[in-house]
C-alpha cells in the first residue's frame, strides 16, 4: 500500500465523482487506501458525508492509466479486490 501514488492521487485526498443515472449527482469521496494487485491499481473510497458514521459505504475503483477511474464489473476481480482490502484492514487492526 502506498501513501502517495504516481497517478497523482494521495491517501486522505478528497475527490469529487459524478454518479451517472437519471440525474447526474456529484459526491465527494475521501481516498482511504491505494493498493496494487498484479498490474492494476485500486482506490478505496468512502463518501465524505459518511466518514463520522459507525457504518459507511466503501467503494472500490480501478485506475487503468487513462486518467479515468473505472468501476469494477467483473465478479472475480471484485472478489480479489475485496479480499485484498479485508487483508489490509486486518493487518492494520493488528498493528493497533
Amino acid at each position: 500500500m502506498s501513501e502517495e501514488w504516481e497517478g497523482g492521487f494521495e491517501v486522505g485526498e478528497i475527490i469529487a465523482l459524478t454518479e451517472e443515472g437519471s440525474e447526474d449527482v456529484t459526491r465527494d469521496f475521501r481516498i482511504m487506501y491505494i493498493f496494487d494487485i498484479e498490474e492494476r491499481t485500486y482506490l478505496v473510497l468512502v463518501p465524505v458525508d459518511q466518514e463520522e458514521e459507525e457504518e459507511y459505504e466503501v467503494h472500490f475503483l480501478r485506475y487503468d492509466g487513462t486518467d479515468m477511474l473505472q468501476a469494477i464489473e467483473d465478479d472475480e476481480e471484485w472478489e480479489q479486490v475485496e479480499a485484498t482490502f479485508e487483508t489490509l484492514i486486518a493487518e492494520l487492526e493488528q498493528e493497533d
